[in-house]
């Protein structure tokens, strides 16, 4: 084992972008270890830099093997949505290109000649008839091959309680029908992955390999068998951080196929890590685990250094005493944020600030439903701010959302925006999602309601809005609750977690050697 021993983090990301790995990072730097985050993107170059808070940063590229097959999408049994979009874009350029002679002579009737001699040869009736045929054709596969996508897009529309019954219909099939969904032939990506991160973690050899989600999984359990035939033993923590069987917005075929990844390659693992007390348990249940998994939040860090934090009233441009509402995160159906949106009408003279980082079509449509509603005005798109300025930023805002839906993982989760809120002081309005709900009503940090109920929002943000300022002061006096959804508490399992498993390589005897192809 080196000295200082050598922990990776490996995420399914570039790194950089994954908040939860660099507060990993720092904090597995900060207590004097040699730590890295390996990511993969699909880049040409390898990126490798050392950060100033602490720890190495190298994102790996991943050749795609499977490419070839996406040249040809002509071969494809069915189009994604990017391919959807592309081949209707061309039929429609065909079904334009069959009227454009005629559409020229007319034009060329009512103009005069700018050519004075022979015109260039133009195709003749014959020519124009292929064309139409041509168009025909191509419009006709082109739908059959859409289908998929259209069901994809009608679903992404659906109630999501219906959607949620849905996908527990589709995944209860295919756990019925294992070879629709092996993750080794539906996942090709995870076997370049594969074929890619291997190499580099033989060479950086690490002691502890801490995967986040389950993406890497395969890879960092090969490298595990590898390390250890060639006399190296090494520590694997699994970081869970949704129930995978829960996922929500990801095609039901996906998820079974990380579902037999993360079932195959999970008892390769010695130690696993989860964000909430309910995921903890329903792993367990789920793994037959020998030991709970430890539980660390998805808790903010701090940047107390910086003098000037933008404020997010600021940023909306909501003037001092008018109620403002925020909400940090991803906006998709599922996420009830446009139950938050339903609600506006109900909450005369209230504000709702949307951080987020793109304007998707999630996006537009709530933007769409408000001017419907005729609230429009009282709806504010705000930028992000790095991660360890969230807080101070959000801290202007009256009451912190969390509208989930029910599905699975929403009923476990403890949400990165829950903690933030908690920490800026916030009156928190969470749905009736059982683990953010009972620390609610436990702790007394606002109101709850009834998910995609808007009415019933509107009342819980009416109640949150009248206890606003004593909510706060009561948070910001109990440093002991401040302290447990702190990243500093976080930092603390952590270091608990690293510490018992290398003390573990310190007692374990070398590998027994063999072979360590790949």
């Amino acid at each position: 084992m080196k000295t200082p021993p050598r922990i990776v983090l490996m995420p399914g990301n570039n790194a950089l972008i994954d908040a939860r790995v660099m507060k990993n990072l720092r904090a597995a730097a900060a207590l004097g270890y040699d730590a890295i985050a390996l990511g993969i993107s699909r880049g040409e170059s390898i990126h490798d830099e050392v950060l100033p808070t602490g720890g190495r940063v190298i994102v790996q590229p991943i050749t795609l093997r499977d490419e070839a097959r996406k040249q040809f999408p002509a071969w494809r049994f069915s189009y994604d949505r990017t391919e959807r979009s592309i081949a209707r874009a061309y039929v429609k350029y065909l079904v334009g290109e069959v009227n454009r002679d005629a559409q020229r002579a007319a034009r060329d009737a009512t103009r005069q000649p700018t050519i004075t001699g022979p015109h260039p040869r133009r195709p003749g009736p014959l020519a124009t008839q292929r064309r139409r045929l041509h168009a025909l054709v191509m419009r006709v596969i082109v739908k059959a091959r859409s289908l998929r996508a259209d069901r994809e897009i009608k679903r992404d529309a659906m109630d999501p309680v219906k959607l949620e019954a849905w996908r527990r219909r589709r995944f209860a099939l295919l756990r019925l029908t294992p070879w629709r969904a092996r993750w080794r032939a539906y996942l090709p990506k995870a076997v370049d992955e594969m074929i890619d991160i291997g190499p580099r973690l033989d060479e950086l050899e690490p002691d502890i390999v801490h995967v986040h989600d389950v993406y890497l999984m395969a890879a960092a359990a090969r490298y595990a068998q590898r390390a250890h035939a060639r006399g190296h033993p090494v520590r694997l923590v699994y970081d869970a951080h949704e129930f995978v069987a829960g996922l929500t917005h990801v095609p039901p075929k996906r998820v079974v196929a990380y579902s037999r990844m993360e079932r195959e390659f999970i008892g390769d693992f010695d130690r696993v890590v989860t964000v909430s007390d309910s995921l903890a348990d329903l792993l367990v249940q789920a793994h037959h685990l020998a030991r709970r998994p430890d539980v660390v939040l998805n808790a903010p860090i701090l940047d107390t250094t910086t003098p000037q934090v933008p404020s997010v009233r600021q940023a909306a441009g909501v003037a001092p005493g008018v109620p403002l509402l925020v909400y940090s995160g991803v906006v998709n159906p599922a996420r009830g944020v446009g139950t938050a949106v339903e609600a506006l009408p109900l909450l005369e003279g209230a504000h709702l600030a949307l951080i987020v980082n793109n304007r998707g079509t999630a996006v537009r449509h709530l933007e769409q439903v408000a001017a419907g509603l005729g609230v429009a005005d009282r709806l504010h798109l705000v930028p992000f701010v790095p991660h360890d300025q969230v807080v101070r930023y959000m801290a202007s805002a009256d009451v912190g959302l969390s509208p989930l839906s029910h599905a699975v993982n929403h009923d476990v989760a403890l949400t990165n925006k829950f903690c933030e809120y908690i920490e800026a002081g916030l009156a928190v309005v969470t749905s009736d999602t059982p683990e953010q709900a009972r620390l609610v009503r436990e702790l007394d940090l606002g109101e709850v309601f009834v998910a995609d109920d808007a009415a019933d929002l509107a009342r819980a943000v009416r109640l949150a809005l009248e206890r606003r300022v004593e909510i706060g002061r009561r948070i910001q006096g109990d440093s002991a609750l401040l302290h447990r959804f702190s990243w500093a508490a976080q930092a603390e399992v952590l270091a608990r977690v690293y510490a018992d498993e290398l003390a573990v390589l310190r007692d374990q005897p070398p590998g027994a050697g063999g072979e360590s192809g790949q």
